[in-house]
């Protein structure tokens, strides 16, 4: 049986057992209720579509209700007219907020609270040519020259956005899609990394690796876990398009469909490459409890991503956003908001997939080679440094050539010497994230001109660079082999016949 094969056989387990568990199937309702939810809401709130209700009382021309429809659809705007009987009882409803504004004898304007600018032009103009129409009438102008005179002129409205050439649909779509990959690729990957501890913690792993090279049994449980995603994330997607299309008065952003089949691509690509990190790194952690700090590095650098790729929307045209979305590690959730906005030219998402592609390959090699080492190590938690000079150095034991141990006296001069090389590492480690740190955040602060801005990349690259020291090299705690016996074994008892 070749590797592929193996590994689709772990992929098609993956997906038999998570579809089944009750967290996926809870995880997919919500999602699907929420999105339902954010749908219909604005037109539950709104059940008037945007429309506005103008109330009329006392003395009023007879062609003003029609004279403030016209003037309403000429920019857009549709207007439902109420006639009240009473002021007191048209008041009422404005304090009721049954209508947005009332018209007091064609001369004054009523308000809940703070005018609408708009509907007041609207309401306005429509009283003055009202007006305009008694007076000529009285002048003795015939009605048709009158209606050529005031015919109103219809106001297009151009929304310019935050970008020259990009429409607020644009910008909309690639503040979504920011997101949406952002959130299913740390939710998916989260997924991978909990899995592999959670099979280590248990030892399943040990019985599926005598049988599965473990490179194999990492690609499949990856490619498992990123078919059931899609098909969540699609299973989303399609009640969103159906409560879009039955809910009436629903403004979804335009979106091209060459942007949504690149948002389906990188997602794809960018899952691949955080799931294996992800997979890698919890192969280093023997209990659940250790799953968070081993995957604190690539937490705190997916986030860093997000808010970078997020800053790119407002300028995607600069060479900055170029070059984070040809970046391997920024690319998939960058490269996106450049297409959804326009601002990529044809060969753009071409390279940067040919790279992230490549950079996948290569973590491939070295995710496997960790994985294949670390998983199968139980007790203390592992580091990188750890798992990988493991790798390539060959157990004695398992070579026939272990050495004897040293004394009591050899064990604690050992000891003594780690603890004192780890205590000059760390000093090193601080010092220089320090200093990184302290650098980044000048030179944030020169370009940007934004103090508060610096000093919050200064402290993100100070605890990025701590984070990642920690995991490559930070001390574990001293499994039960290694710590010395200070404790009496109990006699064994003997049983006489």
């Amino acid at each position: 049986m070749n590797g592929v094969r193996q590994g689709w056989l772990v992929a098609k387990r993956e997906l038999r057992e998570r579809s089944r568990s009750r967290a996926f199937l809870a995880s997919l309702v919500i999602m699907v209720v929420v999105v339902i939810a954010a749908v219909a809401l604005p037109t539950l709130i709104d059940p008037s579509g945007g429309s506005k209700d103008v109330g009329l009382t006392g003395t009023t021309p007879a062609n003003l209700a029609d004279t403030i429809t016209a003037q309403g659809d000429a920019v857009g705007t549709k207007t439902d007219i109420r006639h009240y009987d009473t002021l007191a009882g048209a008041e009422q409803a404005v304090r009721d907020g049954s209508i947005d504004v009332l018209v007091v004898d064609a001369s004054r304007l009523e308000w809940q609270r703070r005018a609408d600018e708009q509907l007041k032009a609207i309401v306005t103009a429509a009283i003055q040519i009202s007006a305009v129409q008694d007076r000529a009438d009285a002048a003795g102008m015939s009605a048709s020259d009158l209606a050529r005179l005031l015919a109103p002129v219809a106001i297009r409205n151009v929304e310019l956005g935050q970008v020259a050439g990009r429409s607020p649909d644009d910008e909309t779509a690639a503040f979504i899609m920011t997101v949406l990959l952002f959130m299913t690729i740390a939710t998916y990957g989260a997924m991978v990394l909990n899995g592999v501890v959670e099979e280590k913690a248990s030892r399943v792993v040990e019985v599926l690796l005598a049988r599965i090279p473990a490179r194999s049994f990492l690609a499949g449980k990856i490619t498992g876990i990123g078919l059931l995603g899609l098909g969540q994330v699609a299973v989303t997607a399609l009640a969103a398009l159906i409560a879009a299309t039955t809910i009436s008065d629903v403004d979804l952003p335009a979106v091209r469909g060459s942007v949504l089949l690149w948002a389906v691509i990188w997602f794809v690509l960018g899952y691949a490459l955080y799931a294996t990190v992800f997979g890698a790194l919890g192969s280093l952690a023997s209990r659940p409890e250790d799953a968070q700090s081993v995957s604190g590095p690539i937490s705190v650098v997916l986030v860093l991503v997000y808010f970078v790729s997020f800053a790119a929307i407002g300028s995607p045209d600069t060479t900055w956003a170029r070059l984070i979305s040809w970046l391997p590690i920024t690319a998939p959730i960058a490269m996106p908001t450049r297409i959804a906005m326009g601002a990529a030219a044809w060969w753009e998402p071409a390279l940067a997939a040919a790279l992230t592609t490549a950079a996948i390959a290569g973590l491939v090699v070295v995710g496997g080679r960790v994985y294949s080492d670390a998983v199968l190590r139980n007790g203390p938690k592992l580091t990188l440094r750890d798992a990988w000079q493991h790798s390539r150095t060959p157990d004695p034991a398992r070579h026939g050539d272990a050495t004897e141990p040293g004394g009591p006296a050899d064990t604690i001069t050992v000891r003594s010497e780690e603890m004192s090389a780890e205590r000059n590492r760390r000093v090193k480690t601080v010092a220089f994230a320090f200093a990184a740190a302290l650098a980044l955040a000048a030179v944030t602060v020169a370009v940007s001109g934004d103090v508060i801005v610096g000093v919050a990349v200064g402290a993100a690259t100070y605890a990025l660079i701590d984070r990642i020291t920690k995991a490559w090299g930070g001390p574990g705690e001293p499994s039960a082999t290694d710590r010395p016996s200070d404790q009496v074994t109990e006699p064994t008892a003997t049983h006489h016949t």
